[in-house]
């Protein structure tokens, strides 16, 4: 399906930012955080593309009820919404309104010849309900959990 691999694409992103990032000038924070938080957003609309693309079997209120089993996609569910609308107008399915940390920074400087940059990795955590999550470990766990509700049986019959 096409938007799961957009979401495992911004999931190789994250990775790398989890790795290092190489740079010879400064780094775009920003952009970083957007990569993570487009992440949320394009896993989250596995969900629509589910629901509508050709031949699809499933129904909305089968796709919310898989969500709603699971924590990682009830989180994932709420930041894309979140983010989405500025503020959630419906009760989160986390049960309060996730939150992405300020990552976690460490930076390493190469000197290559006469030139040089410098690395930096950065690691992420969502706030959700009085727990702590590892960004890149959630975001592994979405795309498992689509995964295994997309090559379920009944889709295929």
């Amino acid at each position: 399906m096409e938007q799961l691999n957009r979401a495992k694409r911004y999931l190789k992103r994250i990775e790398r930012l989890y790795a290092g990032v190489f740079s010879s000038m400064a780094h775009d924070e920003e952009e970083y955080f957007d990569d993570v938080l487009s992440f949320f957003i394009h896993c989250y609309h596995v969900r629509d593309w589910a629901l509508h693309q050709a031949g699809a079997v499933l129904r909305a209120r089968e796709i919310d009820a898989f969500i709603d089993l699971n924590e990682p996609l009830r989180i994932c569910t709420d930041l894309a919404n979140g983010s989405k609308h500025c503020k959630l107008m419906r009760t989160p399915r986390s049960g309060h309104q996730p939150t992405i940390s300020q990552p976690q920074k460490l930076y390493s400087t190469w000197f290559i010849g006469d030139g040089g940059g410098e690395v930096l990795q950065c690691s992420y955590r969502v706030e959700s309900n009085g727990k702590s999550f590892d960004v890149r470990e959630l975001a592994c766990e979405c795309i498992t959990l689509w995964e295994m509700f997309l090559n379920c049986p009944r889709l295929t019959d």
